[in-house]
């Protein structure tokens, strides 16, 4: 299942939620964003190496409207 899809499905339900369900995810969404994002070592050092692969080959990487219209044009 894509996140998109992942995403109607919650929205879903909660169109059909009542109050415990709704207190309940208002929970669980207030503890994971006051946890802060935590990334594992390996994705970090797999941000690293991106970084420093687009810093050697400058020609490879491209800018944000780029990259946004490359996006738009996937899907």
């Amino acid at each position: 299942m894509s996140l998109a899809e992942k995403k109607q499905s919650l929205l879903y339900m909660i169109e059909d939620a009542d109050e415990k369900l709704t207190g309940l995810l208002m929970a669980l969404a207030n503890e994971y964003n006051a946890s802060g994002e935590e990334y594992p070592s390996e994705e970090i050092e797999s941000f690293y190496k991106i970084r420093d692969e687009l810093i050697k080959n400058p020609e490879k990487g491209c800018t944000v409207e780029e990259a946004q219209q490359r996006i738009r044009n996937k899907g």
